[in-house]
């Protein structure tokens, strides 16, 4: 058995309401990657960049999820859309027992649901809020290989149970740049979006990881790498990317979406 899924996805407020923006290809892409999925999976494993905690990674196990309206100053309409499925408390202590076992800083976040990063893409994906959601955060305080090291023990579980993992985030995420009124990517920018990209179809990872700091910065992704390496981590060099939308918005953000599927 192997995951049922994984995927890189972008968790932008404009997939809940009209702000004037239209991705189709993204939306399109999102839908398809629901469909491809439709009575597979136990539970998704869902990494956002809003799910922030300290001193480890946190997982979040709830019989059915609170949904969090973690954003600010949008219209009334945006806080009205719901969006609550279920958790999966027995799979997420699978793998906290996993992650003990292996002597790795994971913890349940008892105070914490389902953050926009989240159900965002996933209104997209599972419309219907039928399958089992688990949420994973990333840590400023733990390591890279920690992080590569909670997909890993994902991947492990996925040899038991039909699981399937989606990090969310915006590889170019400038948002200092719209609110500066300033409508172009910067250069360095667009080049770390180009090396993910390449990264993603080759499954080489490393590309990313070696790319120049002044790339990085200039992107300044959201959660910086911490929510793809979650996803490498799963994945290893034995999936390959296809990308199947990639978007921008106000001049200043990345709408990546890319399904990885293992290599014969």
């Amino acid at each position: 058995m192997s995951l049922t899924g994984a995927f890189y996805v972008p968790n932008t407020p404009t997939l809940i309401g009209d702000l004037g923006v239209k991705h189709d290809d993204t939306e399109r892409a999102l839908k398809l990657i629901g469909e491809d999925m439709i009575g597979k999976p136990e539970a998704v494993f869902v990494v956002s960049p809003h799910f922030v905690t300290e001193g480890g990674i946190g997982i979040v196990s709830k019989p059915k999820l609170n949904q969090l309206y973690d954003f600010y100053g949008f219209p009334k309409e945006f806080y009205e859309v719901r969006y609550t499925p279920p958790g999966s408390p027995a799979l997420a202590e699978d793998l906290l027992d996993l992650a003990e076992k292996d002597n790795l800083p994971l913890g349940i976040a008892e105070g914490w649901g389902l953050d926009h990063g989240a159900w965002s893409p996933l209104i997209h994906i599972f419309p219907m809020a039928d399958v089992p959601i688990i949420p994973v955060s990333i840590s400023n305080s733990t390591g890279t290989k920690d992080h590569e090291r909670v997909g890993t023990l994902i991947r492990r579980l996925s040899m038991d149970h039909e699981v399937a993992i989606i990090s969310t985030g915006s590889i170019i995420h400038r948002l200092d740049l719209w609110q500066k009124g300033v409508l172009s990517v910067p250069e360095n920018a667009l080049k770390y979006l180009d090396t993910c990209l390449d990264a993603f179809r080759s499954g080489n990872w490393e590309e990313i990881w070696n790319a120049p700091r002044e790339m990085l910065d200039s992107a300044s992704p959201e959660g910086g790498e911490l929510p793809l390496r979650v996803l490498s981590g799963a994945v290893g060099n034995r999936f390959k990317g296809e990308i199947l939308a990639n978007e921008t918005e106000f001049g200043s953000a990345s709408l990546t979406t890319a399904s990885f599927t293992p290599v014969p």
